[in-house]
Formats: C-alpha cells, structure tokens, sequence
C-alpha cells in the first residue's frame, strides 16, 4: 500500500500510536504473509477515523471496523467470537 501522510504534532502522534497497538493487541498477531497488510489495513482505518474527526480514544472504533472490512474474510471466521484480555478504553 502507498505511504500515507499525517500532519500532526507529537501528543497527537503518541494517542493514535496507543490506539494501534492497543487494537493489534485485539485483532492481531496473525502471523505469516497475512500480518503486513492486516496491519496497514488497521493504520489505515485509525488514520481514518482521526481524518473523519473522531475526537479522544478511537481504539474501540478502529477494532470494530478492522473486525468488520478486514480483507481474507476466511481469516476473520477463524477468529470467530474470540477476545483478548486487555485494556480498551471506550469514548
């Protein structure tokens, strides 16, 4: 995928870099040659929501919408109902 460009400052940079790793530590890892484009794909919705002026934590949305328009939808079915402990904050 092409690079994306993202003008922001450093609080900002740091907010939308805990909300993908907090998402990936939900829909990811997924190893083998699918882990590279399922982790574009995440950065790009992230990028996304913060562009569509989603304001504090978009993390919950970002998981909700990779869940639901990951590409290889043979890989989403294995994944069925599962959940990952952690923390996800919810806005």
């Amino acid at each position: 995928m092409p690079a994306c460009q993202v003008n922001a400052g450093p609080e900002e940079l740091a907010a939308l870099s805990l909300a993908f790793h907090e998402a990936w530590q939900h829909v990811g890892p997924i190893g083998g040659p699918f882990e590279t484009p399922h982790r574009e794909w995440l950065a790009r919705l992230i990028l996304g929501l913060r562009r569509s002026g989603h304001s504090g934590d978009i993390t919950l949305l970002a998981i909700e919408q990779f869940m639901a328009t990951a590409p290889l939808a043979e890989w989403a079915s294995t994944r069925g109902a599962q959940t990952r402990p952690g923390r996800v904050a919810q806005g």
